[in-house]
């Protein structure tokens, strides 16, 4: 033990001694996600009034004088009349007019008939402001037209609503919320903790070879195991503390971003309780081990830091799809799910969060992560042990 510890001193002595190191490991992790929270809501706010600011161009052929009314009680809508339709799509590819809307020439006889017809919206589906805005204002029409003909009818409302849904939410807020942005919360750990373990992994092995140091430490009297369990344990710290952090960054974003709706805020403080936190923190632990692990064994036979890089890169799509696919509709945390490296944390996370967690399916997650973590030491140690790769 005590040689372990001398390895783990000596090793993090030469990583924190890097400026670098101890602001990408440090610094960024904390300051990461409040900056990410309050930016966020502060640029949504901004594009959300920066949109209802902008006038809508708006291109009208054969439109009834009611429906022109209701575009010109909002002043940012700009009308353009056209005798016929034309070619709609190149004014809009070149923002001559943002949308239009064509009427068939006898619509005004065929709403007094009671008729139904048919209207042709052209737009492009990529500008959802004003999709959204002008669909607004279409469907006021709409419901204007519904409203009088129910009136010609004598038809009440209650008589075209044969029944009203009255919904009862059995599910706390807690777990709606929890379930909804609790996918997040793994994603933006794990490719932190990626980030730290492949700095460091890298500069344990590789770059000590690069500063022709990597001799003098195999050649010391400790076995070849403790200076390569040594490096990972390292490698991990450096990979979980930054998601330490950037869970102490989102707590105290929680308590300072004002921006955030109270009722919000007080679910998400509730659902980061202790036992929540405590619960992740457990799954991160051989998380990064596991990393650690097999970002060194990758890049073991690596001469240089770029080809180092190249070799551990592809590690980042394997990290990528399962988080993604855990942040799918209809993937649940199953006994299907529970044993699949990294797509059994984001599930799990999402239901710790949520309050939802099945306490034998979290051991058996957990019991998973740390056969993986214990399978990849073993894995980056063979790979160590090879004198011909370590010293190339």
């Amino acid at each position: 033990m005590k040689e372990l510890i001398i390895i783990i001193k000596k090793e993090l002595t030469e990583l924190l001694r890097d400026k670098k190191t101890l602001i990408n490991s440090i610094v960024l992790p904390m300051l990461l996600l409040p900056i990410l929270m309050f930016g966020g809501i502060k640029v949504m706010d901004m594009i959300e009034k920066n949109n209802r600011a902008k006038s809508l161009k708006i291109g009208l052929v054969n439109a009834p004088q009611e429906f022109v009314q209701i575009l010109k009680s909002d002043t940012l809508n700009k009308l353009t009349n056209y005798d016929e339709s034309i070619d709609f799509k190149t004014l809009i590819d070149d923002e001559t007019i943002q949308t239009a809307i064509v009427f068939p020439k006898k619509f005004e006889m065929q709403m007094d008939s009671l008729e139904s017809s048919s209207v042709q919206v052209i737009r492009n589906g990529s500008k959802e402001s004003i999709n959204r805005r002008f669909s607004r204002m279409l469907d006021v029409y709409g419901n204007s037209l519904k409203n009088t003909r129910m009136e010609q009818l004598q038809i009440s409302t209650e008589k075209l609503t044969p029944f009203h849904t009255n919904y009862v939410e059995v599910g706390e807020q807690k777990e709606i919320i929890g379930k909804s942005v609790g996918g997040f919360i793994p994603y933006i750990f794990i490719l932190t903790m990626w980030g730290g373990c492949l700095l460091a992994g890298i500069d344990l092995v590789t770059g000590e070879k690069e500063r022709k140091t990597i001799e003098t430490t195999l050649s010391l009297p400790i076995s070849k195991f403790k200076v390569l369990f040594g490096k990972t344990i390292v490698a991990s710290l450096l990979g979980f503390i930054p998601a330490l952090l950037n869970l102490v960054g989102l707590i105290i974003g929680l308590k300072f971003i004002d921006d955030i709706p109270d009722t919000f805020k007080e679910t998400l403080t509730e659902m980061l309780s202790f036992q929540s936190i405590t619960m992740i923190l457990l799954l991160l632990l051989p998380l990064s081990l596991f990393l650690a692990g097999v970002i060194i064994a990758l890049v073991a036979g690596a001469s240089t830091f770029k080809e180092a890089q190249s070799k551990a890169a592809p590690l980042m799509f394997l990290l990528i799809i399962p988080l993604v696919l855990a942040l799918m509709p209809g993937v649940e945390f199953t006994w299907a799910t529970v044993f699949i490296p990294i797509l059994n944390i984001g599930l799990g996370v999402k239901e710790i969060v949520a309050g939802t967690i099945d306490m034998g399916m979290y051991v058996a997650m957990l019991a998973s992560l740390i056969a993986i973590a214990v399978a990849a030491i073993y894995f980056s140690y063979k790979k160590f042990a090879d004198e011909n790769a370590i010293l190339n």
